[in-house]
């Protein structure tokens, strides 16, 4: 754990309670740093990691195959003309590949490190608990939204492709697709930042998380058949409102509930994002490990 900063000698090797006044910002700044440089490389490289690049790349196949098909040419006139359906494909991407995909990897941060009877390791340094949250989460969050930004880009790429470079051209410079584009991707980012809250608190209290993970995908899933005043009380509600387009399944399925403007939603899941963060620090200072109870 050499990568990992340690306070100098006049500093006590356990950690401070929890306090954020009587927390030194210079050492916790480079104590993420090291856990950040330790967990990169497993959440990139790692098992839990292939899930993620399968569940990504697997839909940019299918459209490359959509891309040498005559379908698109046949049915719809242009890139202009496809964007609504687009849109319900990419809700599908992030409540299948984006929601499965921050499960796998955040649910198991801690969990997977009590199960294989590692995680002491990490806690017999001097690096206070919530330190340890956020580089671990951090981590996971740079490794998780570059599979995904990059994966969006390709797939609007391959979709809107499919009648040729100049339509697509004319689409993206001329046309909304380039405002749409980065739009999903700043969805597709977002998504990232608030299902891995969630998962990374799940991982943190609940002994089998794939249960709670279950419930809560029946949650996202089915939102949009839910009355005003619960579909508030989800994620996918808060990314709905930034998409440039409303999916198909909104318009004819669903209950209709006004936005939330994009000036709210933005900052609301980024305050969402930071509550869930505190209440992970504050279950890892008060978790007691007990390796044989896993």
């Amino acid at each position: 754990m050499s990568s990992v900063d340690t306070p100098a000698d006049d500093e006590t090797a356990t950690p401070a309670p929890w306090d954020f006044r009587t927390l030194d910002w210079g050492l916790a700044v480079r104590q993420v740093r090291g856990i950040l440089r330790l967990e990169l490389r497993r959440n990139l490289l790692g098992r839990r990691a292939f899930t993620a690049y399968f569940l990504a790349c697997a839909p940019a196949l299918l459209f490359f195959f959509w891309v040498v098909s005559p379908a698109p040419r046949k049915f719809w006139q242009g890139p202009a003309d496809f964007v609504a359906t687009f849109a319900s494909i990419f809700e599908g991407w992030v409540r299948i590949s984006i929601f499965f995909s921050a499960l796998i990897l955040f649910m198991s941060l801690f969990r997977s490190e009590i199960l294989q009877r590692s995680l002491h390791y990490y806690l017999l340094t001097p690096v206070r608990r919530e330190v340890l949250v956020v580089g671990k989460y951090l981590s996971a969050l740079i490794a998780l939204t570059l599979i995904f930004v990059v994966a969006t880009a390709v797939i609007f790429l391959l979709t809107f492709g499919a009648w040729g470079f100049g339509p697509l051209s004319r689409f993206l410079f001329q046309g909304p697709g380039l405002g749409n584009l980065l739009a999903y991707l700043g969805v597709a980012a977002l998504a990232c930042v608030g299902y891995g809250a969630l998962f990374l608190l799940a991982g943190l209290f609940f002994r089998n998380p794939i249960i709670a993970g279950g419930l809560v995908w029946v949650w996202e899933f089915f939102n949009f058949l839910m009355p005003a005043w619960l579909k508030k009380v989800s994620v996918i509600f808060y990314l709905q409102s930034l998409y440039p387009v409303p999916p198909i399944s909104e318009e004819i399925f669903a209950i209709l509930t006004d936005p939330v403007p994009a000036w709210l939603s933005v900052p609301g899941l980024l305050l969402f994002t930071l509550l869930v963060l505190v209440l992970a620090s504050w279950r890892a200072r008060t978790m007691e490990l007990n390796y044989a109870g896993d």
